[in-house]
């Protein structure tokens, strides 16, 4: 498989979890690639889930995002703002149905050097159980040679 070119960036990623049992943030940082297609920016990286690596895609258009992962986890979800949309998440225990329903989504980009953020927010389901309220940050930068 051809790699894509793009634009060399450092991520820093964090998401906010709030359920009944309280409030979790789990961050991370990597680097990863930025770039533009058609009428969508894709941002392309790699994560480290305990001793599992994923590799993940986000493909940010008008009005939506969608978020893909493979390896130790597969996921894939289309949110869109003021809507329910269905997804899925899997591991080695199974495969299971989600649905979000999104209440916050807003990406700002300066060029020049590249920076921007990534913020979504949504109540998560798996399948007609709430998982919490979930806030995703992305802050990207362009890493300067």
């Amino acid at each position: 498989m051809k790699e894509k070119s793009g634009i060399p960036v450092s991520i820093e990623f964090q998401t906010v979890i709030k359920d009944n049992r309280g409030r979790e943030t789990v961050k991370f940082d990597t680097g990863g690639l930025y770039y533009k297609k058609d009428e969508f920016t894709y941002l392309l990286f790699e994560e480290k889930h305990e001793d599992r690596k994923v590799k993940a895609t986000m493909k940010i258009g008008q009005g939506e995002v969608t978020i893909i992962r493979n390896g130790g986890v597969t996921m894939r979800h289309v949110y869109r703002i003021n809507e329910t949309t269905e997804g899925s998440y899997g591991n080695e225990l199974g495969i299971w149905v989600t649905k979000a329903h999104t209440k916050k989504m807003q990406f700002l980009i300066t060029e020049g050097p590249l920076k921007g953020t990534l913020q979504l927010g949504y109540k998560l389901y798996v399948g007609d159980e709430s998982a919490g309220s979930y806030t995703i940050t992305v802050n990207i930068k362009e890493e300067l040679k």
